[in-house]
């Protein structure tokens, strides 16, 4: 029998006695909120100048988890987060072993999921008791698509106030409530927002009221939010700061048009980032009214960093349709992308700090005894599954036996204690990959080859050690290579090339990535989303 396969049959080894009630009763409610491809700076507890009241609300009452590693594309990131591993084991979109949902179901919780599933097989069969949401990637925010789902059942309900957003936030609304009427059985919710993953699409009244304050450019967005973050508290103002990327015009060489249309562009995003918000903070509302609020733990984070891509633009152009248009499939770009990650560097798929850095937030009335903190201790979306796995564990009747888990519960912090992961974390996807230590981060963009930074003095990937330390590179390379063979099975790395993938290309900021040349506002299409005066 393979190992790979083995390990999946003995992932879990459960034995599970009856749970005192007493005790039963005080294990939390758990929501898990997961945005696609946000920034680390889009929202105001990071940065942002996106309104974004509920999830500041959250931080201020709460701790963000400013130091979260993600694996930098919605794929792996969630086969990771669900199970506890490192994605090349559990496989694409988790082809071996149990996830969250399962095991949480288990010990007595009901398990829903609202909103982007984006893994193998459905998500009823996979341990979730209700589902509301769609199967793939992506979908129209206002016309929803095929592969809609309400439990099993196709769902086409795509009336002419339908989006998605809201949508999502009243089926969890609704499934918190439903769940308070079975008698001391708590619950698990994965709340998967698509926002703000294109297509870029938002009501228009929405996107109107960001329209015109992103014409500052890129450049001037990024610099304030990294204010932010300094006054904060988040980095320190003596960090050395990454360089404009080469790959990125400066804003003032862009026409008036282009300018405009880019505004636009970033207005949609905007406007969708807020929506989501509202929607957080209407949950919330709603868990207090439903006496749910102060034992309900919520961990929000994205799946991954801005995506960085805009190659739909030409042909949306040609059919007319600008950003925030039904029927459109834009994306934020380069340039957008640039600010929303600050102050890190590269985007969705790197694994650059940019590209597998979340802004999370832990939020738990009932079990966070010093809140409005900052805790910068490296964490992994690996860590997660281990995390709610012994919260939802109060008493050792219930024995768990884990053979695999790559994360480490790191649940010491809601407590206000030290919390120390074991490192080195690992990343990879195509021909870009990582090794992160304590001291030292080797990584590679586009397969150009590794770059070394002292993680410790230079944490934001600014100065490349890698000719100044060979031995270490490569002593780093022979543990990343060793895990890569591990975890994947495979007896060599053989990198897939991001230059001739319909969906990526080549993205590194010193010389290897494509230029990014931003559209221009048609003429005939100016007026559709013009400020008026």
């Amino acid at each position: 029998m393979p190992i790979k396969t083995l390990l999946a049959i003995l992932f879990f080894v459960t034995l599970t006695l009856p749970v005192d009630k007493a005790k039963k009763k005080d294990r939390p409610n758990i929501i898990f909120i997961v945005a696609d491809d946000l920034g680390y700076s889009d929202i105001g507890a990071y940065g942002g100048e996106i309104k974004t009241p509920s999830l500041d609300l959250m931080a201020q009452n709460g701790i963000r988890l400013s130091n979260m590693y993600n694996a930098g594309m919605c794929v792996i990131s969630r086969s990771s987060m669900l199970t506890g591993r490192w994605w090349p084991n559990t496989g694409y979109g988790i082809e071996n072993g149990n996830n969250m949902a399962q095991e949480l179901k288990t010990l007595g919780y009901k398990t829903g999921l609202v909103g982007k599933w984006h893994l193998n097989g459905e998500p009823n069969n996979k341990g979730f008791d209700y589902f509301f949401g769609f199967l793939g990637g992506y979908s129209s925010y206002f016309e929803g698509s095929k592969d809609y789902r309400l439990n099993k059942t196709p769902f086409n309900d795509f009336g002419n106030t339908y989006y998605s957003t809201d949508a999502f936030t009243d089926h969890a609304i609704d499934f918190t409530r439903k769940v308070k009427k079975t008698d001391d059985q708590p619950f698990f919710l994965f709340l998967s927002y698509q926002a703000p993953h294109n297509p870029l699409q938002a009501p228009k009244e929405d996107i109107m009221a960001y329209r015109g304050n992103y014409l500052k450019g890129w450049k001037a967005i990024r610099e304030t939010r990294i204010k932010n973050q300094i006054k904060f508290g988040i980095i320190e103002a003596d960090t050395p700061l990454p360089k404009f990327p080469k790959n990125l015009p400066d804003w003032e060489s862009l026409s008036a048009e282009q300018k405009d249309l880019e505004d636009l562009r970033m207005s949609v995003y905007a406007a969708m980032v807020e929506r989501m918000d509202n929607g957080i903070g209407r949950l919330m509302k709603a868990l207090e009214e439903n006496g749910q609020a102060e034992n309900t733990l919520i961990l929000f984070m994205s799946d991954n960093g801005t995506d960085s891509f805009s190659v739909m633009d030409k042909e949306m152009l040609k059919r007319g349709l600008l950003p925030g248009d039904k029927g459109s499939n834009y994306q934020p770009g380069t340039g957008w992308a640039y600010s929303s990650v600050g102050p890190n560097r590269l985007y969705k798929i790197s694994q650059h700090n940019g590209g597998v850095k979340t802004g999370a937030i832990l939020y738990w009335p009932k079990g966070i005894e010093k809140t409005n903190t900052i805790q910068n201790e490296p964490l992994h979306v690996v860590d997660v599954f281990p995390t709610f796995l012994e919260l939802a564990n109060p008493t050792k009747n219930t024995i768990h036996i884990t053979t695999d888990f790559a994360g480490q519960s790191f649940i010491s912090i809601l407590h206000g204690k030290k919390f120390k992961r074991k490192l080195p974390l690992y990343f990879q996807f195509m021909d870009n990959r990582a090794i992160r230590t304590k001291k030292w981060s080797l990584v590679e963009i586009d397969g150009s080859g590794w770059e070394l930074y002292d993680a410790v003095n230079d944490p934001l990937e600014t100065n490349d050690l890698s000719k100044s330390f060979p031995k270490k590179v490569i002593e780093l390379e022979v543990d990343w290579l060793n895990w890569w063979k591990n975890e994947s099975g495979e007896t060599t790395h053989i990198p897939e090339s991001t230059k001739n993938n319909p969906h990526y290309k080549p993205q590194g900021d010193r010389g290897t990535g494509n230029l990014y040349v931003p559209s221009a506002m048609p003429d005939e299409l100016k007026s559709n989303y013009q400020k008026k005066p």
